[in-house]
């Protein structure tokens, strides 16, 4: 009785699907991409620009994603300027799901303030994380239980391309942010808009990530609303986003693309 209480309780927490599991494919992508965002504050002035890319290439023998981010400016959880580098591997054989990150944070002057790594182990259902920060030398571990079905912040921009947007009903998976914290999400198509963004005017298909199933669905009505839009045309490219700039509590921002090259 007690472990069938405990199935349902991490079920209600959104850490077992209470749904059949979808597991994204690998997006469409051109060998290499590279872009750069900008970043305001929602009717606000400009708060970071960052550059970023996107390429294929193997690792022990294994399809990969590799993605990169280089930025500046104000982000939340820090109460200066600071510059980040973040690299993120995803894995892209069957399934298009993530296998590690590290993210270093810096203040203009190149003093360290973060490191943080995740390796995600899906054979075992865990993500271990670690960080290092300025207050401790020695880092800090953890490990967060995840279903099969866990995207990452890092590189969901990438994997929003695969969505099926040819169908009406939702997409449900879990979004592992960078608080951390575990996120039951459902991913709707709210039809399509013309964006115009520093890049360009693109016909796109709007996607909203709405709060899942569970206890979390409760405070629903506390959560900002949180939009992607990708192109309509192949490869289906992130073009903008509006919402919570690292989960709840964050400012809420908005994200467009300022280049991108294939």
């Amino acid at each position: 009785m007690r472990a069938t209480l405990n199935l349902a309780g991490a079920a209600a927490l959104g850490l077992i699907p209470a749904w059949p599991v979808e597991i994204l494919k690998p997006p469409p992508a051109a060998n290499s991409e590279r872009g750069a965002t900008i970043t305001s504050l929602k009717g606000g002035p400009v708060r970071w620009r960052s550059e970023w890319t996107m390429e294929k290439s193997s690792l022990d023998g294994r399809r990969i994603v590799r993605f990169t981010e280089r930025g500046s400016g104000r982000y939340s959880g820090f109460d200066r300027e600071v510059r980040w580098n973040i690299e993120t591997v995803w894995s892209s054989e069957e399934s298009f799901r993530p296998l590690r990150t590290e993210r270093v944070v810096t203040d203009a002057g190149g003093r360290q303030l973060l490191r943080e790594r995740k390796s995600f182990n899906f054979d075992k259902g865990v993500v271990d994380i670690e960080v290092q920060d300025r207050a401790n030398r020695t880092p800090s571990r953890r490990a967060i239980e995840v279903p099969a079905d866990t995207l990452a912040v890092d590189g969901i921009a990438g994997a929003l391309r695969a969505l099926p947007f040819e169908r009406p009903s939702p997409f449900q998976a879990h979004l592992l942010s960078n608080e951390p914290r575990l996120y039951d999400v459902r991913m709707e198509l709210r039809g399509r808009e013309r964006i115009r963004t520093p890049a360009g005017e693109f016909e796109c298909y709007k996607v909203e990530l709405v709060p899942g199933f569970g206890v979390f669905n409760l405070f629903r009505f506390a959560i900002p609303k949180a939009y992607f839009w990708l192109t309509v045309n192949a490869p289906h490219f992130w073009v903008r986003y509006e919402g919570p700039e690292n989960g709840r509590g964050t400012p809420e921002v908005v994200m467009e693309l300022a280049s991108f090259e294939r």
